[in-house]
């Protein structure tokens, strides 16, 4: 994702919102995923969803959805401070911004995975706006604090 902000921006806080839900071949009620998440290739924490919902249809899926693959998720906000990583307000790891190599105007890589040796080993899905029961698609929001020069007479 672009990363605009300026020398004398001074990042406070990543935070990105997301609709996700487990997946699985098919539908099985019982199903959940650990979907971890992370920032140019360190690892935040991960989140466990329980189900791969399928049961009841999405408010915003379309009509020409299949009704037996994934209709919807859990909206989950993920964010990265001074303090450490959080899902949803709780704290998940002690990897802060400084742990992340930001650099003004170079792109940050996020990712979202399902390792082969998670202790719950499912698929992911990720919906997007017209989809699930959010309509939006990934929100990411970077919010700075500007560092005013020096200012000599």
């Amino acid at each position: 994702m672009p990363n605009y902000l300026l020398k004398n921006q001074k990042l406070k806080e990543i935070r990105i919102s997301q609709e996700l839900c487990s997946e699985v071949p098919d539908y099985h009620e019982s199903w959940p995923s650990d979907i971890y998440f992370s920032i140019n290739n360190v690892t935040l924490g991960y989140w466990t969803s329980p189900t791969d919902f399928v049961s009841t249809r999405g408010l915003y899926t379309p009509h020409w959805w299949a009704d037996g693959a994934s209709q919807y998720g859990m909206l989950k906000t993920l964010s990265v401070t001074e303090d450490g990583s959080f899902i949803d307000n709780k704290k998940v790891s002690e990897v802060t911004l400084e742990n992340l190599n930001l650099i003004p105007g170079k792109s940050i890589k996020y990712r979202i995975s399902v390792p082969n040796d998670a202790q719950n080993v499912g698929g992911c899905t990720i919906y997007g706006k017209g989809f699930g029961n959010y309509n939006q698609s990934i929100r990411v929001s970077l919010y700075y604090e500007t560092e005013q020069a020096a200012v000599s007479c």
